[in-house]
Order: structure tokens, then C-alpha cells, then sequence
């Protein structure tokens, strides 16, 4: 087995070496791969497990939520058996090969064998194991295998099999420890403007822009939520408190009909600076991310003279214009990389 996916969880102090072994075990004896074995006998969750292998491999994540359909010339490059077998969905084809969503890139001899059955090089993104097997069944329109199905069912309840925590006595000293354990995502370490424009030209895909817009903030405000505009609703993209991740935002969605600072940056794209006036919407940006609000820059993401996003960044300090006026400018090379990546989408169409 040639999953590096233990290896990292050991190192990372996510697994003890005693467990990594039993999970081996188990896979290696039911016959199915490392990454599935770790969902059903450890309570980790698939988010948390892509967002690991997506920062040690420094691959992007995909969300296989939003692929609804795939296009037939992507069903031709693997069987609904052989993509279950590798845990992967060709997704497009890119300039640095076929770009496909796995449940473990780390897996070198799933890569290599998976590459030498596709024919071209893989560039792979990180996709959480049971919704990428959901979009398998959506995509290739048939009822999952029973195993698979079974194998589904065991994944998705396995933090529940643990039950709730035991109450005990512990002291302050424990309580903080405690924190910094359950801190699951480390902090984000912010880049260089010449980092950010050379990383928004080599994007292979959105999620890569947003990564490396966020990078690039990282720490330089208390909040910040970047947000897609679709029917009608602001969708959670990606999401920093301090230098952390935010691991539920894409669950994250504030209706913009009956707000008029939301018309007033979307519509009419007016930048805000301020407090959030409005109590509905405040509430909706308290539950997102926390926020207080009171110090709030919203701007909105341009793209071809249409608003397609929204900016949102909040700190505790003074909030001057200057920092809008900066923030425009990213969002403007944000907008151009998004561009690039649709017109390039356009040039290697069929």
C-alpha cells in the first residue's frame, strides 16, 4: 500500500501509530483503500481528511457537490467500477493534463495506475471521500454497488460511534491544552503580492484563485469571508478567522433579496465601510463567521462588469478607506485570473 495518507496523520499528531496500524490492517484485509478505512474506524470526517491532504500535498480542494452532470467524453475515460475502485472523477481537461477529483492523491501507485489506465497526466485535486462517491453515482446516473453503498453507510456515521465525551473534572491548564488540540486546521502562512500574481496566472481552477486570495490575507484581518453570487443567494467560498480556515463555510448562505446594503454592493457596486445596519444580515455574518461587524469592508467581486461575489473583511482596529482601495485592486486580479481560467476552459472545448 502506497498511501502516504497515515503517514501524514501520524505526523501531524491527528493519529497515534498504534491506530494507523489497525487501519492498515483493515484495509489491507477488506480490500479497500486507506483513505476509507481511516473514515470508518476513526472520527475525522471527510472534510477534515481533504483539508489535510489539500494543505501536505499542496493540491486544491474540489467540492464534488457542485458537479451535478459530466460531460460523456468524460465517462469515457473510466468505467463508473474503475472510478470507484480509485476513488476518482475526471473532471476536465487542462493544460497540465486530465484534471480529476480524488479521495487520496497521496496513493502513488493509485496515481501511477490510474495515469497508465487514463493514458494522460494527471493533474489531481482533493475531493472529501463520501460526497465524491455520491457525484460518482450522480454522474454516471446508476445505483451504487451494494459494498459501496455499505462502505458509504460505515463512513459517514463513524464520529457517532465514538458517542458523546465523558464529563470530567479537569483544571484551566487542561482546558487549554485542549484547545490548542482541537484546533484542526493550522494556520495559514500569508504570501507575497509577486507570490499572489504568480500563483493567480498558474490557476487550474476557481478554487485555486480563492486559495490564493486568501493566502495572501491571511492574518491581516480578525474575519474575511469570500463569497460566490448564485441564484439569488451569497454562497460561502472560503472563509479566514485570524490565519484559520473556516471548515463549515461552504455551508454558509445569506439570501440577498431584502437587503439594501446587499443591492447597494452587488447591484449597484458601491464598496461599504462600516457597521452593518441591518439586523437580519448581521445576524446572518454572527452565525458565518463570528463577526461583530462593526468595523466591516464589503466589496463586491466584478467579472465582466457583472457581480459574481462579495468580499467581506472584518478587523478590531481602525478600518481606514486605504484598505479598500487595496482590496479592489486584489479583487480586480482576481476577477482577471477568473477570466483567464474561462477563456482558457473555452480554448480546450471540443
Amino acid at each position: 500500500m502506497a498511501s502516504n495518507l497515515l503517514k501524514l496523520l501520524v505526523r501531524t499528531g491527528m493519529l497515534p501509530k498504534n491506530m494507523a496500524a489497525k487501519v492498515q490492517a483493515h484495509a489491507r484485509h477488506a480490500g479497500i483503500a486507506a483513505s476509507t478505512s481511516t473514515l470508518i474506524l476513526i472520527p475525522l470526517g471527510e472534510d477534515r481528511l481533504a483539508q489535510l491532504l489539500s494543505r501536505q500535498l499542496d493540491l486544491p480542494c474540489f467540492e464534488p457537490r457542485q458537479l451535478q452532470n459530466l460531460p460523456p467524453v468524460m465517462r469515457e475515460f473510466l468505467s463508473m467500477e474503475q472510478a470507484l475502485k480509485f476513488r476518482a472523477l475526471p473532471i476536465r481537461l487542462g493544460q497540465q493534463g486530465l484534471v480529476v477529483a480524488m479521495a487520496d492523491p497521496s496513493d502513488r501507485e493509485n496515481m501511477q495506475a490510474l495515469a497508465s489506465l487514463i493514458g494522460y497526466p494527471l493533474a489531481p485535486l482533493v475531493a472529501p471521500e463520501c460526497r465524491l462517491i455520491q457525484a460518482i453515482e450522480r454522474c454516471y446516473d446508476r445505483q451504487l454497488p451494494d459494498r459501496e453503498q455499505l462502505l458509504l453507510e460505515k463512513m459517514r456515521p463513524a464520529a457517532a460511534m465514538f458517542g458523546p465525551p465523558v464529563e470530567e473534572d479537569i483544571d484551566e491548564a487542561m482546558l487549554e491544552e485542549a484547545e490548542v488540540i482541537d484546533d484542526e486546521i493550522p494556520p495559514k502562512t500569508a504570501i507575497t503580492l509577486a507570490e499572489l500574481s504568480e500563483k493567480l496566472a498558474a490557476a487550474r481552477c476557481r478554487d485555486d484563485v480563492a486559495d490564493t486570495l486568501i493566502d495572501h490575507l491571511s492574518g491581516q484581518f480578525d474575519r474575511m469571508g469570500l463569497f460566490l453570487l448564485k441564484n439569488g443567494e451569497l454562497r460561502g467560498w472560503r472563509a479566514l478567522v485570524g490565519h484559520r480556515l473556516h471548515p463549515e463555510f461552504h455551508n454558509v448562505k445569506i439570501t440577498v433579496t431584502g437587503s439594501n446594503l446587499l443591492h447597494a454592493v452587488l447591484s449597484e457596486q458601491n464598496p461599504f465601510l462600516g457597521r452593518v445596519p441591518e439586523p437580519r444580515l448581521l445576524k446572518q455574518l454572527v452565525n458565518a463567521l463570528g463577526a461583530s461587524c462593526e468595523k466591516a469592508i464589503m466589496l463586491p467581486l466584478i467579472l465582466a462588469g457583472r457581480s459574481v461575489g462579495m468580499l467581506f473583511a472584518e478587523e478590531a482596529g481602525q478600518t481606514g478607506s486605504e484598505r479598500v482601495t487595496e482590496l479592489q485592486n486584489l479583487l480586480a486580479k482576481t476577477a482577471c485570473a477568473l477570466e483567464i481560467l474561462i477563456l482558457r476552459n473555452k480554448l480546450t472545448r471540443p
